[in-house]
């Protein structure tokens, strides 16, 4: 059941109940149970990420961090940085690997600079994001030029990204609306978006599996590379990048044996000329909700 919920999530993380029950061919108090246990136990929350546009948040990138022997200071540290989004104690020639959101490039700089000058730090191995192919809560689309957006929109996304499935009721009661109102604006913010709603899985359950992050280096463009990847079903991230990996994807399995498999298949096709990979032995920070601007920094847009 607990497979079903999450790819049917994956599709709409707001779905009734009802619907969900339908879908995955269970009665409606025996989902109704499941999500309330999975979500009280952590093992899944559904949150609502925002564009990373909409936050002014334009340079990405990918680190690689090699310490002095393993470190998990260094890790920690880098996780209480507000600019990352995911950090990771891996296995490999690096100890960790982190991904950065930020303004800019300059601030990107710094931020790296911040992380090299770590007393265990010895070598910071950047890659920057050209774009990202495939990712649960990276926008599919620039967003529109004419979107306007009020104090209330921006209550409603914050309220969303607590809980992606509260009640359009319990919304509507927290920002002056009727619940007709709030459900029409919801339904706005994620037609054109602005968010996107998903189930989050805590890495922390005893089923989580193995999640491997992969770089390659491809000939040519790596069209079909990214087209291949991006259509399987246990690729949960895709980015091209640049730097020493052409791409990089994060890759998730129920076993070693399924792991070593859908390894073997990527860097086996004819298009990919290296493959390196890193296990992630120790998620230490994967953030799904950023600061909003405020209704005056809006409207000065």
């Amino acid at each position: 059941m607990d497979d079903a919920l999450v790819a049917a999530l994956r599709a709409d993380g707001r779905m009734s109940v009802a619907d969900l029950a339908h879908r995955i061919g269970a009665s409606r108090s025996a989902v109704s149970a499941r999500l309330e246990q999975l979500k009280a136990d952590g093992s899944l929350n559904v949150v609502a990420a925002v564009h990373p546009e909409f936050l002014g948040l334009t340079a990405y990138a990918h680190l690689a961090i090699r310490t002095s022997g393993r470190s998990q200071a260094t890790t920690d540290a880098i996780a209480a940085l507000p600019a990352a989004a995911f950090v990771s104690a891996v296995s490999g020639e690096y100890q960790t690997v982190a991904e950065l959101r930020l303004p800019d490039s300059p601030e990107l700089y710094r931020t790296v600079a911040d992380i090299r000058g770590l007393p265990e730090v010895e070598q910071v191995n950047t890659l920057v994001y050209v774009d990202v192919v495939k990712g649960l809560f990276m926008p599919g689309r620039p967003l529109p030029p004419w979107l306007r957006l009020d104090d209330r929109d921006l209550a409603i996304m914050l309220r969303l990204q607590a809980d992606g499935r509260e009640s359009y009721a319990s919304i509507a009661g927290h920002v002056g609306l009727s619940p007709s109102a709030t459900r029409t604006r919801v339904r706005f913010l994620l037609e054109h978006d602005v968010i996107r709603i998903a189930p989050v899985l805590s890495r922390a359950r005893p089923d989580a599996g193995l999640v491997c992050g992969i770089g390659l280096n491809v000939r040519g463009a790596g069209d079909s590379v990214t087209a291949a990847l991006a259509a399987r079903d246990d690729t949960e991230f895709l980015a091209r990048t640049i730097g020493r990996f052409d791409v990089v994807a994060t890759i998730a399995a129920q076993s070693a044996r399924d792991l070593d498999r859908a390894l073997e298949a990527i860097s086996g096709r004819p298009d990919v000329v290296t493959a390196e990979t890193w296990v992630h032995l120790r998620i230490a920070k994967e953030r799904y909700e950023w600061p909003l601007p405020t209704a005056e920094e809006l409207a000065r847009r």
